[in-house]
């Protein structure tokens, strides 16, 4: 290490997330490290280890920064692997209309659903869009999420969704956390849009635009019975992986549609959702290293049940959570409550829950290797909580046990509220 660190957190009780095999079923019990430290420069992460050892191998400088973690459980940053935050308005009316028996699908099928957002982020512009986007990515922030995935797919045409990812990146211009770029142009049928063929072609003909701007890192596709049958979705994907972009589906949410066994043939990053996929999709995903990305909070919104873990450590999979944040099945930003959603209603124990929201979630972004551990050489992200147990986490399900967050070495949320320096971001 050449110079002083720019940061020294020691007397932490460290969870690395560093285990080389994160398949589910695989690990029982995660590595600690008591009484461990680690050392930041440059926004990336050069030494962890014991406090003793480390401190006595570290020259600190007149600027480091020194943290005292007190014996706090310290893990890595979390990842949030599957997101629409970026939308205006809510749509509270249909939590109601769910609690009176309609269906996801016909609400959708009625014009409400993803169409009502299309409308009302229609109508807002796009400085306030971009205002509310950063406030939604700085609240995931207070709750440890250090790496956040952004969909677009509430403009649903060519014209509405290139705007929504000039919002984008508007948005994530000196953002404090890193945001990940998903183009969702296959969200749901645009209203007024007959001539199938003619949209999708468009659809498939921005692709090659979007990568060329640099606009997108993925593409999405809602691939379900009713809204993108697989062959559209085989289509869409074909052309973004030929235009050089990552691929991922929304599959089987609410009917088999043969999604997770698609996602395994294109052999995309992720499979996301998945609460009707068949144990053969699963083992197919398996098989060619596709990511299980669980949204246990959208199962319970929509009273589903979630995935089973059960179901995914008998195909061998790699799991991932998510919190799905959007304005009509999971309006919430706490990946801990989703980790809370995943053991309590899942049956993950908590180190699978831990993994699937650091390692697992780093893996369904194609992002492994740069975050999602604590290990020299990856990126500074990293969160100190309130409690030295780690399983905190999933115990106080519907609070915040996150005390600190870091990303890439700077503090950026303490005690459920944003740093100056992000509300900065927000209000620019």
């Amino acid at each position: 290490m050449s110079g002083a660190p720019d940061l020294v957190v020691f007397h932490a009780r460290m969870v690395p997330c560093s285990e080389s095999e994160i398949a589910m079923g695989k690990v029982h019990e995660l590595q600690m490290i008591e009484d461990g430290a680690l050392v930041v420069a440059s926004g990336r992460i050069e030494r962890i280890g014991k406090t003793e050892e480390v401190l006595a191998q570290t020259t600190l400088g007149p600027d480091t920064v020194l943290v005292d973690a007190e014996g706090r459980a310290l893990v890595p940053g979390f990842v949030d692997p599957h997101t629409h935050a970026l939308y205006h308005g809510r749509r509270i009316p249909e939590m109601q209309l769910r609690q009176e028996g309609k269906g996801y699908l016909e609400i959708l099928d009625a014009g409400g659903g993803i169409q009502e957002t299309v409308r009302q982020t229609a109508a807002v512009d796009d400085e306030n869009l971009a205002r509310e986007t950063r406030r939604r990515i700085a609240e995931t922030a207070t709750y440890g999420t250090t790496t956040v995935e952004v969909k677009t797919g509430y403009g649903l045409t060519p014209e509405r969704e290139m705007r929504l990812l000039r919002v984008l990146a508007q948005v994530r211009r000196h953002a404090p956390v890193e945001i990940y770029r998903t183009f969702l142009g296959l969200h749901a049928w645009p209203l007024g849009v007959e001539n199938r063929e003619d949209h999708l072609l468009a659809m498939d003909g921005m692709l090659a635009d979007v990568k060329k701007r640099d606009l997108a890192d993925a593409v999405d596709v809602f691939c379900e019975q009713g809204v993108f049958s697989p062959a559209d979705t085989r289509r869409h994907l074909e052309a973004a992986r030929a235009a050089g972009l990552a691929v991922r589906l929304h599959a089987d949410e609410l009917r088999p549609s043969d999604g997770a066994e698609l996602a395994a043939e294109l052999g995309a990053l992720c499979a996301d959702h998945l609460l009707a996929a068949t144990d053969q999709g699963l083992n197919a995903m398996a098989e060619n290293s596709v990511v299980a990305v669980n949204l246990p909070g959208t199962a319970f919104f929509l009273h589903e049940q979630a995935l089973p873990a059960a179901r995914q450590r008998a195909a061998g999979v790699v799991a991932a959570l998510a919190t799905d944040h959007n304005p009509g099945s999971s309006p919430t930003f706490s990946m801990p409550m989703t980790m809370a959603l995943a053991m309590h209603r899942a049956g993950f124990t908590p180190a699978e829950a831990l993994l699937a929201a650091t390692r697992g979630a780093a893996l369904a972004l194609g992002l492994e290797g740069s975050r999602g551990q604590v290990a020299p050489g990856l990126r500074a992200d990293f969160v100190l909580l309130d409690d030295p147990d780690y399983r905190v986490l999933m115990y106080s399900f519907g609070m915040n046990p996150v005390q600190a967050v870091y990303a890439a070495g700077r503090l950026v949320a303490r005690s459920g509220r944003v740093t100056e320096e992000v509300q900065a971001w927000i209000d620019s």
